[in-house]
């Protein structure tokens, strides 16, 4: 089945819109997932979504046989959850059923190549077709201005049975566009002046069940590889959050080979990275000048993507490039060794979108401030960029040019202990815009995107802009500085909503809650939060050593409580959002 599958695609669809490599991918070792109405993003466990689930496959059939109803579909799912892997399989299983058995005719379409509008009016007999718009969240032209984009689309597709697009969930506004409540998502687009409303029924794509992962692992490890299958069900073990991802469970067998631990997806994926330069080391014997490469050609082409052009490479820019890049491989191996793929054309792109992100922010972070440029960064790359911070902080050592990371669309706060000067805590206020009543009466704060939840009986308030989880309310009494160290322990003890790494803030981060007005009662703090902790300590000294900096939502100010001086503050405590409990 598999064989005829790939042989129909790459017969049906032509290189030129996906490459053998991502035929293969999509189909060796496919398993059919599940799909809910209800978005699992939402939640930190995403398997702990309460939703009704179903087939797949066996829904679409449903939705694709009624002619009358639902026009529109869209299918959802974060990063890696196997949007392109879906309909490939199901565009394969449905040509690969008899001519009786089909009722229509199904166009695919990545919305991710340059001349997609070419492919779709080059479609015949559309009345009778149901035409799949892969990876709208991939659309150069949709990423400016995603409404404008989809009228154009819609427009296009006008006279087609159905239409059904896939994107990743975050690419819309939830609350206005894809709305949580229900199977149904409205949204506005305007085209040449002209207001209109399409009504899509949305779908999301389940994360695999441990039934599903442990299929999955039979399927890939024969009977003969007991030791390896034994090996990647103990990494699954440690990673349930990730591997209910197919793109990432693909991509097990290169982590058996290494007993690591692992916390964070960019680890697995560094592994990847690591295993394949590994893997190339007889064909290019300096394995950092691949990466090197590899690294700095995702960024040249997120520059080109951030100005509407493909995100592919012709292959007689390739070598070029890399001489550009101040690399001296040969034609041979960039082309056969490196981690792109090649389609019909002769352009050449990443194997996966997201091993380009990630390449993308390994590569930024390394560049001096001087050297960054603005773009609009993707969920996935915010996403690794939070993790790599996340992970320095666990092990308490500040990355790397990373004290102020301040991109279009990505605010990070220092999460590390310092000692700081009067004055590079006003440096700190005005590169922020923080409001400060002494020091900065012109800022206008910090743009939050809060998030009010109960875990485990426990309140809190998640800053989806910050990637920040706070407590909602804090210590019910204030306390001396010293007293501090042995409250936050008790309540990692207690494993306060579900999580043991919660810890003071830093003054960025503290500062971060500080609103220009007063907004709660006589506090400059949002509402949401508990109006019992008027002043929070913060884990920064006074360059003095005697004082830690203190955050007053009474005054709107920052300054700074003596240890000598029985100086009483409150807790209000903080942790990053990503890791699971």
């Amino acid at each position: 089945r598999n064989y005829l599958d790939r042989r129909s695609l790459k017969k049906r669809l032509g290189a030129e819109l996906y490459t053998q490599q991502d035929i293969l991918r999509a189909t060796k070792y496919y398993i059919k997932p599940n799909c809910q109405d209800v978005d699992p993003s939402q939640e930190e466990d995403i398997r702990a979504v309460h939703a009704v689930k179903n087939k797949l496959f066996e829904k679409m059939d449903e939705l694709l046989k009624n002619h009358s109803k639902f026009k529109y579909l869209i299918v959802l799912a974060d990063s890696g959850m196997g949007k392109t892997a879906f309909v490939l399989n199901y565009y394969a299983r449905h040509w690969r059923s008899s001519a009786r058995r089909r009722k229509f005719k199904i166009a695919l379409v990545p919305l991710g190549i340059k001349d997609a509008e070419s492919h779709v009016k080059n479609i015949k007999d559309r009345s009778n077709t149901v035409l799949f718009l892969d990876a709208f969240d991939e659309d150069a032209r949709a990423i400016k201005n995603h409404r404008l984009r989809l009228a154009n689309l819609l427009g296009l597709c006008n006279d087609f049975r159905k239409v059904l697009i896939t994107s990743r969930t975050q690419f819309f506004e939830r609350e206005e566009e894809i709305p949580r409540e229900t199977g149904i998502a409205r949204i506005g687009v305007t085209s040449a002046g002209e207001n209109r409303e399409y009504v899509f029924y949305k779908l999301y794509l389940s994360p695999f069940s441990d039934v599903q992962v442990k299929k999955y692992l039979r399927r890939r490890f024969n009977f003969w590889q007991r030791k390896k299958c034994h090996r990647a069900s103990e990494i699954v073990a440690q990673i349930p959050q990730l591997t209910v991802r197919p793109m990432l469970l693909a991509h097990i067998h290169e982590l058996v080979q290494t007993p690591k631990q692992y916390g964070y997806s960019f680890q697995i994926y560094e592994e990847m990275v690591d295993a394949w330069l590994e893997r190339e080391r007889p064909f290019v014997k300096d394995k950092t000048e691949l990466r090197k490469f590899s690294e700095q050609l995702a960024i040249n082409l997120f520059q080109k993507w951030s100005e509407g052009k493909s995100e592919r490479v012709p292959y007689s820019e390739l070598e070029p490039l890399a001489r550009s890049f101040g690399i001296n491989l040969q034609d041979w191996q960039l082309r056969g060794r490196s981690l792109l793929n090649r389609d019909v054309a002769g352009n050449y792109k990443f194997a996966h979108r997201s091993i380009m992100e990630y390449l993308f922010v390994k590569r930024f972070l390394e560049l001096k401030t001087q050297d960054r440029f603005k773009i609009d960064w993707t969920d996935q790359m915010k996403k690794f960029l939070k993790e790599i911070l996340a992970f320095h902080h666990d092990r308490k050592s500040p990355p790397p040019n990373l004290t102020l990371v301040d991109l279009e669309g990505v605010l990070m706060f220092r999460s590390y202990p310092a000692t700081l000067s009067d004055h590079q805590v006003r440096t700190m206020l005005k590169n922020y815009n923080f409001f400060d009543s002494s020091w900065n009466k012109s800022g206008s704060g910090f743009k939050h995107k809060f998030e009010a939840k109960t875990i485990n009986g426990k309140k809190v308030v998640i800053d989806r802009a910050s990637g920040l989880m706070w407590q909602q309310g804090g210590s019910s009494d204030s306390m001396l500085f010293k007293k501090t160290k042995s409250w936050i322990a008790e309540l990692n003890r207690q494993r306060y909503a579900g999580f043991s790494d919660w810890r003071l803030p830093t003054l960025e981060e503290a500062m971060s809650l500080m609103e220009p007005d007063k907004m709660n009662g006589d506090l400059y703090i949002d509402p949401i939060f508990d109006s019992n902790q008027r002043w929070i300590w913060t884990c920064d000294l006074e360059q003095g050593g005697s004082s830690a900096w203190v955050v007053g939502f009474d005054d709107g100010r920052c300054y700074y409580g003596q240890f000598h001086y029985y100086d009483y503050y409150s807790v209000r405590a903080v942790r990053f959002g990503q890791s699971s409990p």
